[in-house]
């Protein structure tokens, strides 16, 4: 029997600092990257992009065309699962050795996590009743609390087969799932025992999306735990690899190339399907792979490269790597800015009162993203950064070592 599901948008996630270093680490590894703080802006921006622009088509060619663009902004959450993969296996991995090892990695996850995610349940849940007054934007998540609150939203989409308030926190559901379960991988395995399971991981994911699209459950087949587990698998086989016995730049040619194959391959899957949707069968099994080893190996090329370069420039902006600092509450924020915002028919309101169509999507697309940045911007000023002040009671000291 074939259960179709419900397609109509899919939502994304946030992944956080590697901070290696005492005098015993390699240079190339004891360092924080932050060229990667801007990895995870241009991320975070391709969320947005897809998520304010989400249904919105054009009459000119070039409004065709930008809206084509960001029809591909979903991937930005493969570019969040690899960049996690990689960052918090590099931190396992060289506080392996270290006392209280598991409780401090449990700890500084949660004063991460835990603070905006249950804050912002919180209060949604103490003002829903006077919000459904004036917006049925989150009609329907009654239901649902109890899955939001166990990090459990994917396997509910699993169940009903639909997206539903709140439901773009399937991706916190799989990030936190995978903080759960592999420290215990990284700090009781050696390094190629980790490896094998890493390559394992993306193999089973790859078999389970496959079986899952043959269902038609193809919004599982986007959200479930095993069936996204490649992205993280190939961050964090990257992050052991790089500390084996040939170090980084031994990889560096094979992250060229692996950029160039898997670039192309994306660019000719893009044209046979007539663009790179998500719920696309093909994109969904071979497109997912092949985006997660692109940005693995932007990732190598990134962290390698000792030169300024055009591409070191780029992700170096100011403007991308603020918006990583604040890119877990943007994530959190901009699609309740959509609930909003949509049970309030503010696009036809904002439609009705420019008399513009073009005019309408500007001032919508600029109302979500300044709200959108504003809520980040107090959420970390006003939350976030006080609660990881408390990491300090958590610190495990990092030994990097060749095994």
């Amino acid at each position: 029997m074939r259960i179709h599901q419900e397609v109509d948008r899919p939502h994304p996630f946030p992944a956080k600092d590697l901070q290696v270093g005492n005098g015993s680490a390699p240079a190339s590894l004891a360092k924080h990257w932050t060229v990667l703080d801007g990895v995870r802006g241009l991320a975070i921006l391709l969320v947005m992009s897809y998520h304010f622009t989400m249904g919105m088509s054009g009459q000119s060619l070039y409004s065709r065309l930008l809206f084509k663009l960001t029809t591909v902004g979903w991937c930005g959450v493969n570019l969040f699962f690899v960049l996690s993969g990689f960052l918090i296996t590099g931190i396992l991995y060289d506080t392996r050795s270290a006392s209280h090892r598991f409780r401090n990695f449990y700890m500084r996850r949660a004063l991460r996590i835990f603070p905006l995610y249950y804050g912002t349940l919180l209060v949604l849940f103490g003002l829903l009743p006077w919000m459904n007054r004036w917006t049925d934007g989150f009609k329907g998540i009654e239901h649902a609390w109890p899955w939001l609150w166990t990090y459990s939203t994917n396997l509910l989409i699993l169940l009903q087969g639909k997206w539903f308030p709140l439901s773009h926190f399937w991706s916190l559901a799989v990030e936190e799932h995978f903080y759960l379960v592999w420290p215990l991988v990284v700090f009781t395995l050696d390094r190629k025992s980790s490896v094998r399971v890493c390559l394992a991981l993306i193999a089973i994911a790859f078999v389970v999306r496959i079986g899952l699209v043959r269902q038609g459950l193809v919004l599982s087949a986007y959200t479930l735990t095993l069936s996204r587990m490649d992205g993280l698998a190939l961050g964090a086989l990257l992050a052991l690899v790089i500390r084996g016995e040939r170090g980084l730049d031994a990889i560096v040619p094979l992250a060229r190339k692996g950029a160039t194959l898997s670039g192309t391959a994306l660019i000719l899957l893009a044209l046979w399907r007539v663009g790179l949707r998500f719920h696309d069968s093909m994109v969904q099994t071979l497109g997912y792979l092949l985006l997660d080893l692109f940005f693995a190996s932007l990732i190598v090329l990134l962290v390698a490269t000792t030169q300024v370069t055009p591409l070191t420039r780029f992700f170096n902006l100011g403007f991308l790597r603020s918006l990583g600092r604040y890119s877990y509450g943007i994530y959190v924020y901009n699609s309740i800015f959509i609930l909003v915002s949509d049970g309030l028919s503010l696009p036809a309101r904002v439609a009705a009162w420019t008399d513009s169509v073009a005019i309408e999507r500007v001032v919508y697309v600029a109302l979500a993203t300044g709200s959108t940045l504003s809520m980040a911007w107090l959420s970390w000023h006003l939350l976030e950064k006080h609660f990881l002040k408390l990491k300090v009671y958590f610190e495990s000291r990092p030994i990097v070592s060749v095994k």
